[in-house]
């Protein structure tokens, strides 16, 4: 399904913006950045991440699981993951509002730079290949979602002059990992796949492929 290939291939490119923010995080307590790097972040990330793919995930995937799949909507990891969205958003906003502080706009986009990996860790070990799965189980084939406009295609491209305007870093403080257990939500707002999502027929099967 086209809307997963294009989700993994996004994926990679905010994965990587992730490790140019610490990068970014570096320079900034050294002053070494502009009000301009902040603005371009923001930009890539509120118009490319949060209004191009966040809403495709929100518009197009989820809908598609709650009335195709049986995924309930107000439990698990639908609302585990628009929770995600949000804290980005109000990450994204908190780097533009103490952007002109470098000390306060490093932290900041070291954070964003936490969480965003983490997000994109439990979408595309979890999330993604669980609801592909599910999709076609249910005779869901296809599944496209809308084309970026202009201005979304621009701030695509803005965030990889990112990647090469800051090389991205990783942080030794971050152990990423992958499955429900590595996800900070886990046993707090969501139980997990297997709990949320799984049937008696899934649970059964799935366990006698791990004796197996």
């Amino acid at each position: 399904m086209q809307l997963f290939d294009e989700f993994k291939v996004e994926h990679l490119l905010v994965d990587r913006v992730a490790g140019s923010l610490i990068r970014f995080a570096e320079l900034a307590v050294r002053g070494e950045t502009s009000a301009g790097d902040v603005s371009d972040f923001v930009t890539f990330f509120r118009i490319f991440v949060a209004g191009y793919h966040h809403e495709r995930e929100e518009e197009t995937l989820f809908p598609a699981l709650i009335e195709k799949a049986e995924v309930p909507a107000d439990r698990g990891p639908l609302p585990s993951i628009e929770a995600d969205h949000r804290m980005a958003a109000a990450l994204v906003d908190e780097l533009e509002e103490k952007g002109a502080n470098r000390e306060q706009a490093a932290d900041v986009a070291r954070r964003l730079a936490h969480h965003l990996w983490e997000h994109v860790d439990k979408e595309d070990s979890v999330l993604l290949p669980e609801s592909f799965q599910r999709l076609r189980r249910n005779g869901v084939t296809r599944l496209e979602g809308r084309k970026p406009t202009v201005k979304e295609v621009a701030a695509r491209d803005l965030g990889e002059q990112l990647t090469r305007r800051f090389p991205p870093l990783d942080d030794p403080e971050v152990v990423r990992g992958d499955g429900c257990i590595a996800c900070s939500a886990f046993g707090e707002t969501c139980s997990g796949i297997e709990t949320e999502w799984w049937n008696t027929w899934e649970r059964e099967y799935h366990r006698s492929l791990d004796e197996g």
